[in-house]
């Protein structure tokens, strides 16, 4: 198989499986508000053979304070502008940080759009972009193994 149609191949099982996954979760613990960003970032996961722990970490980095900074927000209220306001000023400190993970700002805007906790931080957020990680990790390991 030619390499650029496994990768193509490989990115699309991880979404699927990444995706499913957490989808069964939300329907578990019914916080399915959250799958929009994870369906993003999944998306745009291509399996690394290479596979950077580096770039994991940026995503995990952002997405907890993307859901930090929604959580503080909300003891502003909430509302649409709110929200906004704290998607912007997520992303701008992720800028500084250099860890800017563009879907994870959605993780603050639904978090103040949804009034939510601080446990929102370790569920659904932690636990979603561990899975899509893991499951991207899972599979940059099949595809270098196949690649022998």
């Amino acid at each position: 198989m030619e390499l650029g149609r496994k990768y193509k191949l490989f990115a699309f099982l991880n979404l699927a499986i990444s995706i499913t996954i957490v989808t069964f979760a939300s329907i578990e613990t019914h916080v399915a508000f959250i799958l929009p960003p994870f369906l993003a970032t999944a998306a745009t996961k291509l399996p690394d053979p290479a596979w950077k722990f580096q770039r994991s970490l940026v995503i995990i980095s952002s997405y907890l304070l993307s859901a930090s900074i929604g959580v503080i927000f909300v003891l502003l209220g909430s509302g649409i502008f709110i929200a906004v306001l704290a998607s912007i000023i997520a992303y701008g400190i992720e800028l500084i940080l250099n860890i800017e993970h563009p879907p994870s700002i959605l993780a603050t805007f639904l978090g103040v759009l949804e009034r939510v906790s601080p446990i929102y931080i370790l569920h659904p957020v932690l636990v979603g972009v561990l899975t899509i990680e893991g499951i991207n990790y899972v599979i940059s390991r099949i595809m270098k193994i196949s690649k022998k």
